[in-house]
């Protein structure tokens, strides 16, 4: 399979292996991918960029997925369908009472904990998992949360293959906001000193900035059926009145700020512009797919059964990228045997607990708001 991507910073060829297509696409879509005409000639535009031959922990993940395919970890359970999509609904319809009432802080806590699981849940059932669950997600995200599939699907893909991939990743090009590199001095900004101080209030307006991608994306594109489950959401939020409505968004976007963000952002950052490629990245820069996942992903160990809730299957990062269309309810089993395969294939697995993993995020932040370092003159 073969990806070409060009971008305002550089611009790129990668011949991908197989396991970033397989393991974001439903059963029916690798069927329909077997249905297609194939070309007999590599096209002009990737010849003499072929792929390069998988790696020996390439060819094991691949073993491995078939297995966990064979024994069913990619089916879903009824009662953890329900149980996800329903607690969504009930808290919304309990916020919505609440609000009714003039319990204005319990309303916005419950709505905002619906909002954030929605989130969870949507990104869960859209993952690729086939028609009917995509359907369950475009029916309860839209209404809740006014988020374009459409947009989230080019944006989180993007994410999933190119992990951690400076200027390719747009979940870790959050600049000049928030930075995870030293910039260029023609690009420095004099608020990067105190990113680490602004970044909990700062990064708590994520759903704002979502709702807002998913309207530009939906009305450019001219998504009318996203655009009318926005029409609810917006509708609703209204009858809220504007304080249950502004700070449900703004603390659903804590909640899950706080968590998406933990995961990736301290670990490895791969930059193809640069003359000097990580040393643990593949001949020429990039990493496999499955290195790539263990190189810039880190799960994070939860203490209690509601923050295992809270976090909405993020703490286990890795199981989910390795295998975004598995339900996130199984993450929990799969976790000791990819930490298993880590060992087996000479990978680092990454785990922290939840608070240790938060503190590393900051300390990220705070490490990137000084000064850069100042390069030695060669003699």
């Amino acid at each position: 399979m073969y990806f070409l991507f060009d971008s305002s910073s550089f611009s790129f060829s990668l011949s991908l292996r197989p396991d970033a297509f397989y393991s974001l696409h439903s059963a029916e879509a690798i069927a329909r991918l077997a249905r297609l005409p194939r070309s007999k000639a590599v096209p002009a535009a990737i010849r003499g960029k072929e792929p390069l031959p998988p790696t020996q922990a390439a060819l094991n993940f691949r073993k491995l997925r078939a297995q966990l395919a064979k024994d069913g970890w990619f089916k879903p359970n009824l009662f953890w369908e329900v149980f996800y999509v329903s607690s969504c609904i009930l808290m919304a319809v309990g916020g919505t009472v609440a609000a009714m009432h003039g319990w204005t802080w319990t309303a916005i806590t419950l709505i905002a904990f619906s909002m954030q699981q929605t989130g969870w849940v949507g990104h869960d059932l859209i993952h690729g998992r086939g028609t009917l669950k995509r359907e369950i997600g475009y029916l309860l995200t839209g209404p809740i949360n006014a988020f374009s599939r459409h947009w989230w699907s080019h944006k989180h893909n993007t994410h999933h293959v190119f992990t951690n991939y400076l200027g390719v990743d747009a979940d870790v090009e959050n600049d000049p906001v928030f930075h995870l590199f030293f910039p260029d001095e023609k690009d420095d900004v004099l608020y990067r000193k105190m990113q680490h101080w602004y970044f909990v209030p700062v990064a708590s307006l994520l759903y704002f900035s979502w709702r807002s991608q998913s309207l530009q994306v939906a009305v450019a594109s001219r998504q009318w059926r996203e655009l009318a489950f926005f029409a609810l959401n917006y509708f609703w939020l209204y009858q809220l009145g504007w304080a249950v409505a502004l700070g449900s968004i703004y603390f659903a976007g804590f909640l899950v700020a706080i968590i998406v963000t933990a995961t990736h952002q301290s670990e490895e950052m791969i930059d193809l512009s640069s003359s000097q490629p990580s040393e643990v990245a593949a001949p020429g820069g990039a990493y496999s797919f499955v290195e790539c996942q263990f190189a810039t992903t880190r799960d994070a160990k939860t203490s209690d059964p509601f923050t295992e809730w809270l976090w909405g299957g993020m703490q286990y990062q890795l199981e989910h990228h390795l295998f975004p269309i598995m339900p996130k309810y199984y993450y929990a089993q799969a976790a000791p045997i990819v930490e298993k395969f880590a060992k087996d294939n000479g990978l680092d697995y990454r785990v922290d607990t939840q608070i240790e993993i938060l503190k590393r995020n900051i300390n990220t932040l705070k490490f990137y708001a000084q000064q850069p370092p100042k390069e030695k003159k060669v003699q």
